[in-house]
């Protein structure tokens, strides 16, 4: 009995193995991880980057198409995908790509993208600390290089321990998160006043359509590692259209509150602005901790990644590779990864969708039996996700038009269809 209970908790956080029907859990869990997830300083970033374009009315209009209504789709469907399975990203991925295709190509993709929101967090939640305790980069690089270490161990340490232990955090640190915006919104009225917020309209550069793929750039990565944490809910369409109401609740008004406290200050970038509206200096500590929830999530995800290119599936393994992920990251935050920001949030919508697009299609209308990849590389797969890169690509750098995320995503997915039924069809023929 000792034994199987052991089992059961080793595979809790196990990477190839799905989640057991007796281990699924009330939505509202997954919920509060995507809630922590959706809580990080980008949005705040990206919250002021809009107001910087638009008035406080218009940039509502934005977050209701591009947060409520699309990104709520997309998390809703790849969610659902992985509670009926109780498959990691990774090892769904391998069902349409095949094994290898899966570990060099989406393995990467995943990779790359856990590990720079990781990094990016990190310097920014550095800075915020370094800011506290009065320390100059320039002057005291030693003290800047041994406070951005500090941080981001102190981040990966819940994500080595495991899944529960990002719950937990979660518990703590959204509270934290919602003490903060408070704290942020009573300044932001005290120094500007509700008239200079509400009658605030830039003439900005930024076009709406734009602001709309902004908003999906930030959080399409969801579209594609929803199922490390939906594979722990009930597998039902009910639980699963629930569960993005925990990045919906978070995220609308924390990108709010980033745009009305960036009013009048000339500067998305939180630290500075922060600084300026005179937040105290618990404020900075009580940044750090909210910040905490969407970098366990990043960290653990890339973990899973990584066991899953090396085919290493027991509980050490994870922990270790979590470790080094985490080490890389802060690494890269060193390096000054911050200073790329707009370019990786373009470069994830223009990668992520397509991918994401192909799983989709696999699994509703090729395959969705198949819980084990039959093929090491799905030439298919390579084909759809080329056409799709070409067509993000093409609408969103040559000539702009539409939702270069969404598209991307319906033609990688339609082309992986068509594929799929031509080739299937010919096969039949032939052997007929």
């Amino acid at each position: 009995m000792e034994n199987s209970v052991k089992n059961s908790q080793g595979n809790t956080d196990s990477t190839l193995v799905p989640v057991p029907q007796n281990e699924r859990q009330p939505w509202y869990v997954p919920a509060i991880i995507f809630g922590g997830l959706e809580f990080c300083i980008p949005v705040l970033l990206v919250g002021g980057i809009l107001i910087g374009n638009f008035s406080l009315l218009e940039v509502i209009g934005v977050l209701l198409i591009g947060l409520v209504f699309f990104q709520w789709i997309g998390n809703a469907i790849q969610g659902y995908i992985g509670a009926k399975t109780g498959l990691t990203s990774s090892a769904l991925a391998a069902l349409s790509f095949g094994n290898k295709q899966s570990k060099i190509v989406v393995g990467i993709v995943i990779l790359i993208l856990t590990l720079g929101w990781w990094a990016i967090q990190t310097s920014v939640a550095s800075d915020a600390f370094s800011a506290l305790l009065g320390i100059n980069k320039d002057e005291n690089l030693f003290l800047y290089i041994l406070s951005t270490v500090v941080i981001g161990l102190l981040f990966a340490i819940p994500s080595i321990l495991g899944y529960a232990s990002i719950k937990w955090v979660d518990y703590i640190a959204i509270p934290a998160g919602i003490l903060l915006v408070t704290v942020a919104l009573y300044l932001s009225f005290s120094n500007l006043g509700w008239e200079r917020i509400s009658t605030w309209n830039p003439e900005g550069s930024m076009s709406f359509i734009e602001a709309i793929n902004l908003i999906i750039s930030i959080n399409v990565a969801q579209w594609l590692i929803a199922p490390d944490y939906t594979r722990f809910a009930k597998p039902t369409w009910r639980d699963n259209i629930l569960i993005p109401l925990g990045i919906i609740v978070v995220g609308f008004p924390l990108f709010i509150v980033g745009g009305v406290m960036s009013i009048g200050t000339g500067n998305s970038d939180i630290v500075p602005v922060m600084q300026e509206l005179g937040f105290p200096a618990w404020g900075f500590i009580v940044l750090w901790i909210a910040t905490w929830t969407s970098q366990l999530v990043s960290n653990y995800t890339g973990g899973l990644v990584l066991c899953n290119m090396f085919n290493l599936n027991d509980g050490k393994s994870r922990k270790v590779l979590t470790l080094l992920f985490a080490l890389v990251g802060i690494l890269l935050a060193i390096l000054g990864i911050m200073d790329q920001f707009v370019n990786f949030l373009y470069a994830t919508a223009l990668i992520v969708p397509v991918l994401a697009g192909v799983i989709m299609s696999h699994y509703f209308f090729v395959d969705k039996t198949l819980l084990i990849a039959k093929q090491s590389w799905n030439w298919l797969a390579t084909i759809s996700i080329l056409v799709g890169v070409g067509v993000g690509y093409f609408i969103q750098y040559v000539n702009p038009m539409g939702i270069p995320a969404v598209l991307s995503l319906i033609a990688s997915g339609a082309v992986y269809l068509l594929l799929n039924h031509f080739f299937n069809t010919q096969t039949n023929e032939k052997n007929f």
